[in-house]
């Protein structure tokens, strides 16, 4: 198991629509092959800023599977145009802990 860790800022003001959106695409990440589980947290100092910890199988059930999959589109559609920039996203290895 691999977890990616992704970081998105809404455009100013704009956080409960990006929470919203990220509510809805969560919906449609959890149909993908390789997805073991996600949750969202949002900043208290920064309301327009998410945090996403998904829990993949591997960097290839991600990336390809998903990335290059058609439910790619589907999620980034309920969020993409709320978003100030791109996402920044890693993947890593859990080695102590849940």
């Amino acid at each position: 198991m691999i977890v990616e860790i992704g970081i998105v800022e809404a455009k100013a003001g704009q956080g409960d629509q990006l929470e919203a959106g990220l509510k809805k695409a969560r919906e449609v990440i959890s149909q993908a092959d390789g997805y073991q589980g996600s949750a969202f947290h949002r900043c208290i100092e920064n309301p327009d800023r998410c945090i996403l910890y998904i829990k993949w199988d591997s960097v290839d059930a991600h990336m390809k599977g998903f990335r290059e999959g058609p439910l790619f589109p589907q999620w980034r559609a309920h969020f993409a145009d709320l978003m100030a920039g791109p996402p920044q996203v890693a993947h890593y290895e859990v080695f102590a802990g849940d």
